[in-house]
């Protein structure tokens, strides 16, 4: 990508002292959303847009969500990079919140290669546009928690919309920047452990070597199964299990994934 001072200001501003090449790649990466939907990407445009014609919403979802490998792949390919998944990720087809560590920017198109499953964003999705679009074609919700109304409403559509399918969910709340899990937030565990909604839990390593360097990374993903809610007395005894859990299965993670060999 060229070198515009103006784009290059922006980037500085919105990356929170990251790095300008970091910010490129990101721009590159959610640029190239637009290229895929009239592209590679088209023909699940296409069938999706067709079943939602038809009020075949659960078809639309379904191609959406296809759809989005395409884009990882794209990413995949762009970056020279490598996914290692260490053990089978087997994601209950509904009514399960998936719990995933947040890093960067760069994730979304590998939760989505692994994954597969709508997202429960929160606001910030929103300003990718083309990105945003496609999630929400794939089923994925956003998640209002600035006032108590929208809560309310926010909760009431993810419960509707368990009974299809399960969501992706990044319990701490916010871009990490690093490899290591942050605190994570009592929002969704507490929603979880009050609505008494499963939770998967998996995990993924490598993603902030991104804001390093641009190619040749290694990304790792883990999963670690479902943890009930009915199984904790309290939703703070469900936090504080499933902190400790995800930091110390973590660095198992990321031992696995410092031994992997590119092929």
């Amino acid at each position: 990508m060229a070198k515009i001072p103006v784009v290059d200001d922006l980037i500085k501003k919105n990356l929170h002292g990251l790095s300008v090449h970091y910010g490129r790649l990101v721009m590159k990466v959610y640029l190239r959303v637009f290229l895929l939907v009239f592209g590679k990407a088209s023909p699940f445009l296409v069938r999706g847009l067709f079943k939602a014609s038809s009020g075949n919403r659960e078809g639309r979802i379904q191609e959406f969500l296809a759809g989005t490998k395409v884009w990882a792949e794209d990413v995949i390919k762009l970056t020279s990079s490598k996914v290692f998944v260490f053990n089978e990720i087997s994601v209950p087809e509904k009514g399960h919140l998936v719990f995933l560590n947040h890093v960067n920017e760069m994730d979304f198109p590998y939760d989505c290669y692994v994954i597969r499953k709508p997202f429960l964003a929160n606001q910030v999705i929103k300003k990718t546009f083309f990105a945003y679009w496609w999630m929400v074609a794939m089923g994925s919700q956003v998640f209002d928690n600035s006032k108590a109304m929208s809560v309310a409403v926010s909760i009431r559509n993810l419960i509707e919309g368990l009974k299809t399918t399960s969501y992706i969910v990044y319990p701490e709340g916010h871009n990490s920047y690093t490899e290591e899990i942050k605190t994570l937030k009592k929002g969704m565990i507490k929603i979880a452990f009050d609505q008494k909604i499963p939770v998967y839990v998996a995990l993924k390593s490598g993603v902030a070597s991104y804001q390093e360097y641009q190619s040749g990374n290694k990304v790792g993903y883990l999963g670690l199964g479902v943890y009930d809610p009915k199984d904790y007395s309290s939703w703070e005894e469900m936090l504080a299990f499933l902190q400790t859990l995800m930091q110390s299965k973590k660095k198992e993670l990321d031992e696995m994934l410092e031994k992997a060999e590119i092929q």
